[in-house]
């Protein structure tokens, strides 16, 4: 009696695992496949928490592995002596945005790849914190060079797909979901719903608690020009690309 029952214990609980990872993977065939890109400290843990909060959504980007296509930071430029740290380099060059494509080598069709940018200002301050905080060794080159050639590469991609969409970091803490709406709009992502007393209601991106006041104005009122003095800003001005940086939504600031 006791192996009968086992026995058919354990064909309930098989019979439930098997429907359990079926109904999974209709779940995960139906939810869109995004890979998000961005140079470190414009904001891609941001936006990946947005996204994940108010649409069903896989996010295909490789956690570890730094010189993988897949990785949030991948380099995709073709001078990588520019490349500022060692666990980020790699000897990929891509042609085209097919080619890639084919480099991700991931059986999962990618729906949308959305990059995401700071203003070169804002941003190289904190790149600057950020670089000498994990140690980098400088190079020789200026850190704006490097955001010329990796945003350069995704806007010719983007000319490729329309599957490649930008996104600007100041829009996404001034109207979150505004933002985002435009974003989900353009490759259909759809809302997730949760239930409450029986209602169906759609979930709200709520405005991260980090982003207190005092951190809104600093990006709204750019007060991180006050980091730099007026030869630096005429060197920052010098070097940045002016069709890249009109293409982004931004311009050349100057202090007095």
């Amino acid at each position: 009696m006791n192996f009968k029952n086992n026995k058919r214990q354990n064909t309930v609980i098989s019979f439930l695992n098997f429907n359990y990872i079926s109904l999974q993977q209709i779940f995960d065939f139906r939810m869109k496949k995004i890979l998000i890109y961005g140079l470190q400290r414009s904001g891609t843990n941001y936006l990946e928490t947005l996204l994940k909060k108010k649409f069903k959504i896989k996010i295909l980007n490789c956690k570890k592995e730094r010189n993988n296509p897949l990785h949030k930071h991948f380099r995709l430029y073709n001078n990588k002596d520019l490349i500022p740290e060692k666990s980020f380099y790699n000897s990929l060059y891509f042609e085209d945005f097919n080619e890639f494509k084919k480099a991700l080598n991931t059986i999962e069709k990618v729906d949308g790849f959305i990059i995401i940018t700071k203003d070169p200002y804002s941003w190289l301050v904190s790149y600057n914190e950020w670089a000498n905080k994990c140690n980098w060794t400088r190079g020789s080159f200026h850190y704006i060079e490097e955001y010329n050639y990796f945003y350069n590469k995704w806007m010719e991609f983007s000319r490729e797909d329309n599957n490649v969409l930008f996104i600007r970091y100041i829009d996404l803490i001034n109207s979150p979901n505004e933002s985002i709406n435009k974003i989900a709009k353009k490759i259909n992502l759809k809302k997730k719903f949760i239930f409450i007393n029986k209602k169906l209601i759609v979930k709200k991106v709520a405005q991260s608690s980090k982003f207190d006041q005092k951190r809104l104005t600093y990006y709204q009122r750019k007060k991180y020009l006050k980091k730099f003095n007026a030869i630096e800003i005429d060197e920052i001005n010098k070097l940045l690309d002016e069709k890249l940086l009109d293409f982004l939504g931004y311009s050349k600031e100057y202090i007095n």
